[in-house]
């Protein structure tokens, strides 16, 4: 079985009109929706001062998922104010950051560099130490979110095996920014694009999966899980609109609850 690691961000949602919260994160809910699908996953991220960070700890402790902490930050856990709009997210303030501080020393370099996947977002910082971490042979995937024009996209895209963006339809837009992106260097680009699906590009052709018509809870956690099954796919070698597929079926469950990854009984 193929090892991944996801690095880096982890943070809590907290919605406070509805008196929830919940721990969370790109590489949180990568790393908890990737073992639900039965994959080897371990999570590297820097912890703050509070007692969020200890019960990250424990979560992860819980779902069997080893944890390399970069190192102990003293400042609090970032907290996202959330609220919900007819199951749509909404972000309102962002509160601390113990991730702001994060780096990796050699001897975290050459830890990343023992895994043969390796999942990334913009907190892991990657752009600093990618052209040196990359291994032959590792599979490296890449989640930008929304951020689709930031110049600074072009110094990863040559290192990445499939590089996801969060888009909101399939339009000439996003098809023309898929094939710059494509010839940029990056190996697969894949646009998840809510409930329009989602649409990946080889370089040979596009692949359009549909998203199926449910009801929605809250959208939180629907890009990370689809990116998390779609990793999976091809940790197993699977074809494109087989990952895909696996994708769609993941973030389905999930846009169908309130938290951003299964619980324990229901994996």
């Amino acid at each position: 079985m193929k090892k991944a690691i996801a690095m880096a961000d982890n943070c809590i949602d907290v919605y406070y009109r509805m008196d929830r919260y919940y721990l969370t994160g790109n590489s949180i809910d990568f790393a908890i929706n990737y073992k639900a699908q039965g994959g080897d996953v371990t999570e590297m991220t820097v912890l703050g001062n509070d007692v969020f960070a200890d019960a990250l700890v424990e979560r992860l402790k819980q779902r069997d998922i080893p944890l390399r902490v970069l190192k102990r930050i003293d400042r609090p856990t970032g907290m996202a104010k959330m609220d919900l709009v007819d199951g749509d997210k909404k972000h309102l303030e962002f509160h601390g950051n113990a991730m702001e501080e994060i780096e990796l020393s050699a001897e975290d370099m050459e830890f990343v560099k023992g895994f043969d996947i390796v999942y990334a977002e913009r907190w892991a910082k990657v752009e600093r130490y990618i052209a040196a971490l990359r291994q032959p042979g590792q599979i490296w995937v890449y989640d930008f979110s929304k951020r689709l024009e930031q110049p600074s996209n072009d110094a990863l895209l040559p290192y990445l095996d499939y590089a996801f963006f969060s888009y909101d339809k399939d339009d000439d837009y996003i098809r023309e920014f898929m094939r710059r992106t494509k010839a940029k260097g990056a190996g697969c680009v894949i646009a998840m694009l809510g409930e329009h699906g989602s649409l990946a590009y080889d370089g040979q052709r596009f692949y359009h999966q549909a998203a199926e018509n449910v009801p929605v809870v809250n959208t939180v956690g629907a890009g990370d899980s689809y990116i998390a099954a779609f990793t999976y796919g091809v940790s197993l070698g699977e074809s494109i609109p087989q990952c895909m597929a696996r994708g769609k079926a993941l973030a389905t469950r999930i846009v169908q609850q309130f938290d951003p990854y299964l619980q324990e009984k229901e994996q």
